[in-house]
């Protein structure tokens, strides 16, 4: 397909699943991760030689299973539906469904695959772990432990450098838990992109527990407004 083919398939499924998106921002996983992962899938693929076609759409679809009173549960399933019935709807993706699929099946960088993975994918795997990197995916984290009632950090080790992680207890114990990510990363490209990323969850980190001794971090919200404050401050002006 040509790329102006490709783009306006990718745009076909957006407009089909962003309905499924806009409620999950209640824990983070609106249609801001589709974007960011979409736009990191495209790069993955240019790089690697994978199928655009089949990249944009598994990115555009992973998460989209997901729902706002269930949050993570079941999601990989119900996208996988989703997913299905588009293919029904759109003979290009017919043409790949299987390998589309396959790229929803094993998105999550905790699930164990059969190897050889599709580079196709490899690509829609390293860019959602990318996103819950870094600002980003702390972000993610604490709208999800806000949804899901989870307390905000330990009183005694909030960043959970003496224990072993509690994720469904502390909300930093998680954060804490994405120090784990970026060695599934599957690819030199990916990992490359991580390290800016891993810097930024230091930085984090440190910010937060110099708020926490003086007794400025009392929930989620100003933990959030820390996040807040230094994307901020990163994005360009103009």
């Amino acid at each position: 397909m040509l790329a102006a083919e490709v783009d306006t398939s990718h745009q076909r499924v957006w407009q089909a699943v962003r309905h499924y998106w806009e409620p999950n921002k209640i824990h983070g996983h609106g249609p801001d991760h589709a974007v960011r992962v979409y736009s990191m899938g495209l790069q993955l693929a240019a790089a690697l030689g994978a199928d655009p076609l089949v990249v944009g759409a598994g990115c555009y679809i992973h998460d989209a299973g997901m729902r706002p009173d269930v949050g993570r549960e079941g999601h990989i399933e119900r996208s996988l539906q989703i997913a299905s019935a588009l293919c029904e709807e759109m003979p290009e993706l017919a043409k790949v469904r299987d390998l589309l699929l396959t790229t929803i099946r094993y998105h999550e960088a905790e699930l164990a695959f059969p190897a050889p993975l599709p580079i196709e994918a490899v690509c829609v795997r390293d860019s959602d772990t990318l996103d819950r990197l870094g600002f980003t995916g702390i972000r993610m984290t604490l709208q999800y432990g806000v949804w899901l009632g989870r307390a905000l950090c330990h009183p005694t080790d909030p960043l959970c450098c003496e224990r072993t992680p509690d994720l469904n207890a502390f909300t930093m114990d998680y954060v804490r838990y994405l120090e784990s990510l970026p060695q599934r990363l599957m690819t030199p490209f990916s990992r490359s992109h991580s390290e800016e990323k891993q810097k930024q969850r230091e930085f984090y980190c440190s910010e937060f527990l110099s708020s926490f001794r003086q007794g400025l971090m009392r929930d989620h919200e100003d933990a959030l407004q820390l996040v807040v404050l230094h994307t901020r401050e990163e994005s360009p002006v103009g």
